[in-house]
């Protein structure tokens, strides 16, 4: 007893509790008295300081740095329950302590037919948000729940599916099959969010499942539209959009969800919902008519490039706008700098130029100069911006580029747009030696040839 008062006595001691309650940093003594406490007192202040707002980070930081190193000899002190709030608090504080991480992981992994399904659920989604990928950990995770799956609630399978696509670790184990015939049974308790979460976590592991969608179509249908933010709706369609799963009915549901509320959707989403309903082949009347009044008075340079470019390409595929709208768009296109561009942007723009019939000019001369200064090594932006370029007749502008013509050229005609394409197709000779062209981008290639000659005759 007379060393635990001497202990609590110490005046290190008492300057940590005050830095811990929001009193004077202590410094290095802090890290010192820190290690001196039992494992499970310093989870438990790493909790309380995870509730405060503003938390000390440098404290935080102490604190996990101790623990990480007593953790382990004090291993039978931590309870399932200990762990999950542990990872909580940690993902909370912004704290990615490696050792302390992989310490906890192999608490879960020794223990893990103790540990209830919705703390396997947290545990890994923490992780996730922390940008940790344990390996050992996400397997014996997915192989354990998927054999109780009939147990998850459509919170846990939002939890965990979250982590597997947070992390791009594919379960090597039927997880995702498991979870997806789970929702079957529950759908009707998914909810918006967990909706968005699950329907987005699926797409981006490339698991298209069609009873995930199927089940998922149906919660839409049964969810209040309240119950929904508009970012959700836009992982929604999203989702459907990667794996070109064709609801119509359900894209024209999230599509009345959103009319009214136009005015809420940021450049991204608005940019991924045109996106979506275009690679879908939807259409809402009411809906796009709100997204194009906004776009063609909205102030278009809160857009990043490449959102601008996806939305006036996928207004365009659709036919929807009139001029206000696209000389908004291309204006805006033609102030961003040359340097700004990617060659899939180029692509797109050309594209949506070749569609809508509202040329300009300035953004014309813009994308023909950046093309042809920098050629893409990809094929199909190399084939589609130039099919387009010349769809718009816009190979004249060759004579600027200041290109050294080789001998061989002939002076006839139009020499310094000939020996432009020349050079595209010589590119794509050489992407084919490098690795043989595929049906498709053969046909595109065959495609730019015929449309080639019949621009030279």
């Amino acid at each position: 007893m007379h060393g635990v008062t001497r202990f609590a006595a110490n005046p290190v001691v008492r300057t940590v509790q005050r830095a811990l309650q929001g009193g004077p940093s202590a410094g290095k003594s802090k890290a010192t008295s820190c290690q001196k406490e039992r494992a499970l007192d310093l989870s438990r202040k790493l909790v309380e300081l995870a509730r405060r707002r503003g938390s000390d980070k440098a404290a935080a930081a102490n604190i996990a740095h101790a623990l990480a190193r007593s953790f382990k000899s004090e291993f039978s002190t931590f309870q399932a329950q200990d762990v999950v709030q542990l990872a909580t608090a940690l993902q909370k504080l912004r704290q990615k302590n490696v050792m302390l991480l992989d310490a906890m992981a192999s608490h879960v992994l020794r223990g893990i037919v103790a540990y209830p399904l919705y703390a396997l659920c947290n545990i890994p989604n923490c992780f996730a948000r922390l940008g940790y990928l344990h390996r050992q950990l996400m397997d014996a995770v997915a192989s354990h729940v998927s054999e109780r799956a009939d147990k998850l609630t459509p919170v846990d399978i939002a939890s965990l599916v979250f982590a597997y696509a947070e992390l791009a670790h594919h379960p090597r184990s039927n997880l995702l099959e498991a979870c997806a015939e789970q929702l079957q049974n529950c759908y009707l308790e998914v909810g918006g969010p967990n909706c968005a979460i699950i329907l987005n976590s699926y797409s981006r592991l490339s698991e298209c499942n069609p009873t995930v969608f199927y089940s998922l179509s149906r919660s839409v249908v049964h969810t209040p539209p309240e119950s929904f933010e508009v970012h959700h709706i836009s992982l929604i369609m999203n989702a459907y959009a990667k794996c070109a799963v064709r609801k119509s009915q359900t894209m024209n549901v999230l599509g009345d969800f959103l009319t009214e509320r136009v005015h809420e959707l940021s450049p991204q989403n608005v940019s991924n919902i045109v996106h979506a309903f275009s690679r879908l082949s939807c259409y809402n009347v009411q809906l796009f008519q709100n997204l194009v009044t906004r776009v063609a008075s909205e102030d278009l340079k809160a857009y990043k490039l490449y959102e601008l470019g996806v939305l006036c390409h996928n207004l365009a595929k659709l036919k929807s706008g009139g001029p206000t709208v696209y000389n908004a768009m291309f204006g805006e296109l033609a102030t961003r700098p040359p340097e700004a561009w990617e060659p899939k942007a180029v692509a797109q723009v050309l594209d949506a130029l070749r569609r809508s019939t509202f040329r300009h000019e300035a953004l014309l001369a813009i994308l023909f100069h950046r093309f042809f200064g920098n050629l893409p090594k990809a094929v199909h932006p190399l084939t589609q911006a130039s099919w387009c370029l010349i769809e718009l007749d816009a190979l004249d502008r060759a004579k600027d580029l200041k290109q050294e013509l080789p001998d061989d050229e002939p002076e006839q005609g139009f020499p310094e747009a000939r020996y432009a394409m020349r050079r595209v197709f010589e590119l794509l000779e050489g992407l084919d030696q490098a690795e043989p062209f595929t049906p498709t981008q053969r046909c595109h290639v065959q495609q730019l040839i015929r449309v080639s000659a019949v621009a030279w005759t």
